[in-house]
């Protein structure tokens, strides 16, 4: 049987970069030797780098998105790159041109979601519940006085366009405020300042596999910080519960919200939709297309809770992205 060449591209010279590689390192240690010639291709630096297991072997040729060094052409991309330039669609744009299949939403789906703002412009047709906000830009002139007008604290002033809580706080009062958007501002040129919703964490994990939307078991998150922020993710500092503890009505409504999100934003591979639950109602907190996959991380959780091992969710990522740049080709 030939082996299917595939390139975890990790890494990335964003906020988010550790992140990325830990993930890739789960992916790349879970993948069945017999079934795939497996490499990490780190895009930290320029030429990428091509790591196996011994270390890096080379670097891809990127007019052909080869591997220098063994002349070896990918069969598919397994995109674990966090933040820019992949769950904003950049990479797929390169992929797309050089003909290569990859786990991961489209281009313009990743780069739609990526945009919070976005985001919630597009998903007010289906009538989600979610926080008030409003968004800061340094052309469009919103300022303190806005906020205090139009939204009620405590808020969440955040980067428009980043992952992993950098650049997040949560603003208590008016004389807070002003510091938190310098830092949002740090990490991008956009700036969403958002209600707070006082309620339990949910984050409700989906897969596309063989054309069928499932639904993995939903992970209550609850942490000792004042919100669930990168200490609370990566470092320990949460409880994440898998199943959350709901009643089979709620979990359905979970499930259908999600299923919805997902086929009205053309979403593709594996994803993650994280909502705040307050008074029965699931207010949509934000979408994650490219979820960690790193230990800590949610998503492997829930796929585990559902009974499949990480390389079984791996694999059906991998032939899932296979399927469907087959059938495009077909068609």
């Amino acid at each position: 049987m030939t082996k299917i060449c595939v390139g975890i591209f990790a890494g990335g010279k964003s906020s988010e970069r550790e992140v990325s590689l830990q993930s890739a390192k789960v992916v790349f240690d879970s993948l069945d030797t017999l079934v795939y010639d497996k490499f990490v291709v780190d895009i930290s630096s320029w030429p990428w780098q091509v790591k196996n297991n011994q270390g890096i072997i080379g670097e891809i040729d990127m007019n052909s998105c080869a591997i220098k060094s063994t002349g070896q052409k990918l069969d598919v991309a397994f995109l674990a790159v966090h933040g820019t330039p992949a769950e904003d669609g950049k990479l797929q744009g390169y992929l797309d041109l050089m003909g290569i299949p990859y786990s991961a939403c489209s281009v313009l789906a990743s780069a739609t979601t990526f945009d919070k703002d976005t985001t919630k412009a597009l998903l007010r047709d289906l009538n989600v519940p979610m926080a008030k906000s409003l968004l800061f830009t340094h052309k469009n002139q919103k300022s303190l006085e806005d906020v205090n007008r139009e939204l009620t604290y405590p808020v969440f002033v955040k980067p428009n366009k980043n992952g992993s809580s950098y650049g997040v706080s949560k603003v208590k009062s008016a004389s807070e405020f002003e510091e938190a958007l310098a830092l949002a501002y740090t990490y991008d040129d956009e700036v969403l300042v958002e209600e707070f919703i006082d309620g339990r964490e949910l984050a409700c994990g989906i897969i596309e596999d063989a054309g069928e939307l499932i639904c993995f078991p939903i992970t209550e998150i609850s942490t000792e910080n004042e919100f669930f922020d990168y200490e609370a993710k990566y470092l320990g500092k949460s409880k994440e519960v898998t199943p959350a503890a709901l009643s089979d009505e709620q979990v359905k409504r979970c499930h259908d919200w999600t299923k919805q999100i997902f086929r009205h934003l053309k979403l593709s591979g594996a994803v993650r939709v994280d909502y705040f639950l307050k008074n029965d109602t699931f207010f949509l907190l934000e979408v994650n297309t490219i979820p960690g996959l790193s230990a800590a991380s949610i998503l492997p959780q829930q796929a585990q809770a559902h009974g499949w091992s990480l390389q079984t969710l791996f694999d059906k990522i991998i032939q899932n992205a296979l399927k469907k740049a087959n059938n495009l080709s077909t068609e």
